[in-house]
């Protein structure tokens, strides 16, 4: 198959796995994830100047 032929197609070339929908809404690591909200909460996101983004 062509990079045209996969451009027209209206079908998604990943195809996920039924199976995973069992881990759906369930944390799978509930350290890491403890870890995040720790560093959020005390240090948390970093400032975004919007300017800059939009400069090029």
């Amino acid at each position: 198959m062509t990079i045209k032929e996969l451009n027209k197609r209206k079908t998604p070339i990943v195809i996920i796995d039924k199976s995973l929908e069992k881990y759906k809404g369930e944390d799978l690591f509930p350290e890491k994830l403890a870890k995040a909200n720790e560093v959020l909460r005390t240090i948390g996101l970093p400032k975004v100047n919007s300017t800059k983004r939009n400069k090029k």
